[in-house]
């Protein structure tokens, strides 16, 4: 390969690579149109370092002005196709400088990395920049001999690599990774790799020279044998590794989308009061209820929702782990008196579970609550006449796991279970009641029952969900205020006690759909203001989270199977705290709780680990133990070839400390930078091989050249780098060339 730069094939050989690697892409986009521009990100770069090339531009200049171009180009383009972020969103950063021209860089690379997937082609920018920014370095890299090999690959690892953490690998089954190793493996072999070389032997004295022959070499066979192992490591690997795909968005946070403080719990009796009401119609497959707002955070005067707003497919896992037993959610909603001019205040549009995907323009969702919201009306209303659909999952507990289950420990669950200056009385009042509990689930229906019991629902009850209303609620007489109270006091003093016992608790504001749970429901259900409600929900590790409205009037108490209080006495709980011994914060151990993840598959990514290791190890010592065989056989080979083989040998000593030679270098000039390096005069043995390649009947002392050759590289060796006398003796043969003497008109021969 010329300094001046790489040939045609090898250039298309590293542009097929990029381009097949960039392929997967489209996997993570709505169209494959996505591909035409980074096809274009690969190629450009490529023509203009040839044409820098061309006019003899110095590599670093033509790097720098690539890489302005491609931040220049990126920062308008974005800034023209850039949506405005969130009010609240820190700009400190961008304020002066570069910064403020590279910001919509910025802010396109967040708006990739949490948006929902597969993603709209005009998010693709960062790839273009990307694909861009490695064409360039590896375009640059063809023109070095060393980093033309190797620069090709990386490069298209790098985007490969890039595909599969943008799907969380389910870019490429495999199709096209065996393809890359192929046509890398071609490029190696045919294309300058170093695998395989046509070369001519050297004359001698007596022995007519045959024509050129094309021969493997070591270091070419090598590497092609190295990624042979390592692509058929990877494939059964990649069949064996089970689990779920590492997902790089959960580690990026998005901009946050602020919620307003403003929730619908004080529009409950609103509602209740005008019980005829039709507040929306719902259709489809549903379990029995709708949610409207949950609120997770209490601060002891009342429930309220620090929300985390983000685009409905956004890829994001709830703090806490969902249920093993799901069920699916498809209903189709329609806004009757809940919006319009008429309607409740704030964006909180009605919904089931986790929100998977939902017909509603613009909407937002919290992934922790499963709280849908969409942009309100001026006047803070939802738009009258909505209608849409909600897909999703929601938790059904198993009566015979949730009878076991217990709570786990760790940050996540802090949330749920905070009392801040919770009232002595009310947390006696809970351990009094949970006294005789077998389990959590017990302790859970014993508050709902003892809350329940010999209390009144009233809709025109006093409201709010302070610790003194609670108390009031709870422990006044009937005619201070006490033992009445409407759904809102039920559950939010049914969370609050069972927070006081180490329960995960929150409070839910939902709608109970009249007919219970429906599959496929073709008929719209009228829900009414009377079906507007409020309940709480516990938190069960393996569970997830589990309904229960102590209101006197609730048609379902709990959303487990009756039949679960029977199985408690006699199952065992696994908790990170005794049953009987109520926290306020969570324990230390966060998996106490949680049943071991895929440990069949951990086991496997074990055992694929350590055969990956055990193959390495060995190719490695194999193709060390190979290489160092065949520099024997080689040393042989040219002792037995005289004066130009002891040369040769001192010749490719020198390729190994200083790297291979110019083509043009002669043997009197190899000579003296042998002497610079050893204080051997060399220029006898050079004289010694011209003598023997080109003067027929010349004598020459075989042994005495042989002797000067071993000693030069001897010294050689001693006064190379550490690393290299280390790998001395199994380093492949020098490229060529590799044996050149020259006569005084500058023949060659080897």
């Amino acid at each position: 390969m010329s300094a001046r730069g790489a040939g045609l094939a090898v250039t298309a050989w590293a542009c097929a690579l990029l381009l097949l690697a960039c392929v997967p892409t489209a996997a993570a986009f709505t169209s494959p149109v996505v591909l035409a521009p980074l096809a274009g990100a690969v190629l450009v770069p490529f023509g203009l370092v040839a044409l820098a090339r061309r006019l003899r531009v110095p590599a670093w200049a033509t790097g720098t002005a690539v890489v302005a171009l491609v931040l220049v180009v990126a920062a308008s383009v974005a800034r023209v196709g850039a949506v405005p972020l969130p009010d609240g969103t820190d700009d400190a950063w961008r304020s002066t400088g570069a910064a403020a021209a590279l910001a919509p860089v910025a802010d396109a690379v967040a708006r990739l990395l949490t948006a929902p997937r597969p993603a709209a082609p005009l998010l693709a920018l960062p790839l273009v920049v990307l694909a861009a920014l490695v064409a360039l370095g590896v375009a640059l890299a063809l023109g070095r001999r060393a980093p033309a090999r190797v620069a090709p690959l990386v490069g298209a690892s790098v985007l490969y690599a890039a595909a599969l953490l943008l799907t969380a690998g389910a870019a490429d089954r495999g199709v096209v990774a065996v393809a890359l190793v192929a046509v890398a493996a071609a490029g190696w072999v045919l294309l300058g790799g170093d695998a395989v070389a046509r070369e001519r032997e050297a004359p001698r004295l007596g022995h007519a020279t045959r024509g050129p022959r094309t021969r493997w070499r070591a270091g070419g066979v090598a590497g092609l044998v190295v990624v042979a192992l390592v692509a058929a490591v990877g494939v059964a690997s990649a069949g064996a590794v089970t689990g779920r795909a590492f997902e790089p968005r959960e580690h990026v946070a998005p901009p946050r989308v602020p919620a307003p403080a403003v929730h619908p719990l004080a529009e409950l009796s609103r509602w209740q009061t005008d019980a005829d009401a039709t507040v929306l119609r719902v259709a489809g497959t549903h379990p029995g209820y709708l949610t409207w707002v949950t609120l997770p955070d209490f601060d002891g005067t009342g429930w309220s929702a620090d929300l985390d707003l983000r685009a409905v497919g956004t890829v994001v896992e709830p703090s806490l782990a969902p249920g093993r037993a799901r069920s699916a959610v498809d209903v189709e909603v329609e806004l009757a008196a809940l919006a319009g001019p008429s309607g409740s205040p704030g964006p909180w549009l009605p919904s089931a579970g986790d929100v998977v995907a939902t017909t509603a323009p613009r909407a937002l969702v919290d992934a922790d609550t499963g709280v849908l919201a969409v942009p309100p009306t001026p006047d803070g209303r939802l738009p009258a006449g909505l209608t849409y659909r909600v897909r999703g999952e929601v938790d059904a507990p198993d009566a015979a796991r949730a009878a076991g289950a217990g709570v786990p420990g760790g940050a996540e669950v802090e949330r749920y279970l905070r009392l801040d200056r919770v009232p002595p009385d009310l947390r006696r009042y809970a351990q009094d009641v949970v006294a005789g509990a077998h389990s959590r689930l017990d302790q859970a229906t014993l508050l709902a029952d003892t809350v329940r019991a010999d209390r009144e629902l009233a809709v025109d009850a006093v409201s709010g969900s302070s610790y003194a209303r609670l108390r009031e609620f709870l422990f006044a007489d009937r005619a201070d205020g006490g033992q009445v109270g409407t759904s809102e006091q039920f559950a939010g003093a049914f969370a609050v006690l069972a927070r006081a016992v180490g329960l995960p608790s929150r409070v839910v504001l939902g709608f109970a759909v009249p007919g219970g749970a429906a599959q496929d429901d073709a008929a719209p259900r009228d829900v009414r203001g009377a079906d507007v409600r409020a309940w709480a929900e516990v938190y069960l590790a393996g569970t997830g989270w589990v309904r229960f409205d102590p209101s006197p009037d609730a048609a379902t108490a709990t959303g487990v199977a009756p039949d679960a209080r029977q199985q408690d006495a006699g199952t065992p709980v696994e908790d990170d705290v005794p049953v009987d011994a109520p926290q306020d914060a969570p324990a230390p151990d966060p998996d106490a709780d949680v049943p071991p993840r895929d440990a069949a598959g951990g086991a496997a990514l074990g055992v694929v680990a350590l055969a990956l290791v055990v193959v390495l190890g060995a190719a490695g010592a194999g193709t060390a133990a190979a290489l160092a065989a065949l520099r024997v056989v080689r040393r042989r080979r040219l002792r037995a070839a005289g004066a130009v083989g002891a040369w040769q040998h001192a010749a490719e000593a020198l390729a190994l400390r200083d790297g291979p030679p110019p083509g043009a270098a002669t043997s009197p000039r190899l000579a003296e930078r042998m002497a610079a390096l050893t204080g051997v005069d060399a220029s006898g043995l050079a004289r010694r091989a011209e003598a023997a390649a080109f003067g027929p009947g010349a004598a020459t002392d075989d042994a005495a050249a042989w002797q000067q050759a071993r000693e030069v590289e001897r010294l050689l060796r001693r006064g190379a780098r550490p690393a290299r006398r280390l790998t001395w003796w199994f380093a492949p043969p020098p490229r060529a060339p590799r044996s050149r003497v020259s006569s005084g008109t500058g023949r060659p021969a080897r």
